[in-house]
């Protein structure tokens, strides 16, 4: 098995892609103010990537420590569970191709061990939701990973609701 990268680098790859989730939710409030109304012909997925929006500023917020994974994961659970719906509602060009039912699998198998920890549970790894092993350059690895794939899902998204809400100008460039 190859050696995993170290700890330092495992964290500036969670803050790199965190900062990125940041970028994208600013993007998001360009393409689709807040203060705009929702038509009511308007697919679901719209009122859902608002969700994504305000869990990807919450993540933005926080720090990239074993306290700050569990608040992240928090909030990428709930983003997650948002994305499942928005991800069966894109056209094929503009998701990656998985199965359909990866995102709720995920919030509901990797992340929900971070969203109601018991005295027990806090005492395992960090990799499994508990406070243990805080320095394992797998567990920022794992972070890293649940943070890269919402940023890329969210940014697909992003671009399809563009065209959908009709805004031009550089939005792909930016995106």
């Amino acid at each position: 098995m190859e050696a995993l990268e170290p700890i330092e680098v495992q964290r500036a790859r969670c803050k790199q892609y965190r900062d990125q989730l940041h970028n994208l939710a600013q993007i998001h409030i360009d393409i689709d103010t807040p203060k705009r109304r929702v038509r009511p012909d308007e697919p679901d997925l719209v009122f859902r990537l608002r969700k994504v929006c305000l869990h990807a500023l919450a993540i933005a917020k926080c720090e990239v420590s074993a306290d700050g994974m569990h608040v992240m994961t928090t909030e990428l659970r709930a983003a997650y569970e948002q994305m499942d719906a928005v991800w069966k509602c894109l056209p094929d060009e503009c998701r990656f191709d998985e199965d359909r039912e990866w995102w709720s699998d995920e919030a509901r198998d990797g992340l929900a061990a971070y969203s109601h920890p018991t005295p027990v549970s806090l005492a395992l790894p960090l990799a499994t939701g508990g406070f243990d092993d805080a320095d394992s350059p797998a567990t920022f690895l794992k972070l890293a990973v649940w943070l890269g794939r919402l940023g890329c899902a969210y940014g697909l998204a992003l671009g399809y609701l563009a065209r959908l809400l009709g805004i031009n100008g550089n939005i792909d460039f930016r995106l």
